[in-house]
């Protein structure tokens, strides 16, 4: 929080990796870009898209986000 007691900016470099691994494990399960934002755009909450998947994974996914 800054000084106002308003959250903080999230750091762009890691919404930027966070939107590729959604459409990198969207992807992965048949799911193109253009399914994906129009899910989100039709109300599908992203924690939602994210249960769902976890079901269709085997949990041993690897996030490669900065070094």
């Amino acid at each position: 929080m800054n000084s106002i007691r308003q959250p903080a900016e999230p750091k762009r470099e890691l919404v930027e990796c966070a939107i590729v691994e959604l459409l990198g494990l969207a992807e992965r399960q048949g799911i193109t870009a253009a399914d994906f934002i129009q899910m989100l755009d039709s109300g599908v909450q992203i924690s939602d898209f994210l249960s769902a998947m976890k079901l269709l994974e085997n949990g041993k996914r690897t996030v490669h986000c900065g070094s």
